[in-house]
């Protein structure tokens, strides 16, 4: 990120940066050696922008506090690597999945865990506040928790809240609809599973809802970097009417359009206690889920949502 070809995407992090405060003195250091998650609460502060949200960054303590034109209290968290997993960053074909299932559900696993240590929190510490009690409490969680996190999308989260899970790997190619089934546990272990469909039942009425992103990432910054000179092909995927196969699209970095919002999804608790104000998370480049009284869930989205983004990246070298 320091050389001189990488100076756009130094901006973009710049951009995202402006109104942020460090408010307990760690940031520089944690940016250093925890990059992602200091990167994800870069993105959301860039994020509450053109939702129309003010913080208050007065208060050390949750990440974001919202104030006006609504009260929201946010706290930011990465699904992380399982103890002494790989990490998200440099990947090679090797660690291409060969079983999504497994894959999916490992995900789902990661974000429960983070989710479940974020509403710990909440409860011993952050409902205390007084400028958070009372208050609609959102976790948001960006997935980093293994080599092309970003591979799973939505289907972890879909799984980890509402316990539907979509598999693409029993749907046979000629089906018009994905095969999906209501799941209540993911295997953690050989021996040990975890609860899933977290927001089913009253269990977590205390959070409001789940902001989440696979693809908050350093293709992000990429993607909205002013370099349309980068040696970069962008390949995305994105919803096709009448299709369960994605439409495909390629684009030279100097022909791609990404926005910032794109890729973020919100997912709110039918069973929240302190539900959000109608609105207040919508916009239209964001996938917003509701539940209805039957139990279907109601996606709201683009008719282009970005599912998913893959880089292609050429290094001239001199000589």
């Amino acid at each position: 990120m320091l050389e001189d070809q990488y100076g756009p995407e130094r901006a973009v992090l710049i951009e995202w940066a402006q109104g942020f405060e460090d408010r307990d003195g760690k940031f520089v250091q944690e940016f250093q050696m925890t990059f992602e998650s200091s990167m994800w609460e870069l993105y959301l502060n860039a994020a509450l922008k053109p939702w129309g949200l003010m913080p208050d960054m007065s208060f050390s303590s949750p990440d974001f506090v919202i104030t006006h034109p609504t009260k929201l209290a946010i706290e930011a968290t990465i699904a992380a690597p399982a103890q002494g997993g790989k990490s998200a960053f440099g990947y090679d074909i090797n660690d291409i999945p060969s079983d999504f299932s497994k894959f999916n559900a490992d995900a789902a696993v990661r974000i429960c865990n983070s989710f479940d240590a974020k509403v710990r929190r909440y409860r011993k510490y952050y409902s205390t506040m007084p400028h958070v009690a009372g208050t609609p409490f959102v976790v948001a969680i960006a997935a980093f928790d293994r080599p092309l996190a970003h591979f799973a999308a939505s289907r972890p989260v879909i799984a980890a809240m509402y316990g539907l899970y979509h598999d693409e790997a029993a749907t046979p190619r000629d089906a018009d609809r994905v095969t999906s089934y209501n799941v209540v546990t993911a295997a953690k272990t050989e021996v040990v599973d975890i609860p899933v469909g977290l927001f089913c039942d009253n269990t977590y009425a205390d959070v409001s809802a789940v902001i989440y992103s696979s693809l908050a990432t350093w293709g992000k910054i990429r993607a909205l970097a002013d370099n349309p000179a980068a040696h970069t092909i962008y390949r995305t995927f994105h919803p096709q009417e009448g299709s369960l196969f994605p439409e495909v699209r390629t684009s030279p970095k100097s022909e791609y359009h990404e926005d910032l919002m794109d890729g973020l999804w919100v997912l709110h608790n039918p069973f929240a206690k302190r539900p959000i104000a109608d609105g207040a998370l919508s916009h239209p480049r964001v996938a917003e889920v509701h539940v209805a009284p039957d139990g279907e869930l109601l996606i709201t989205a683009p008719d282009d949502l970005l599912l998913l983004r893959t880089l292609f990246s050429v290094t001239p070298r001199r000589g």
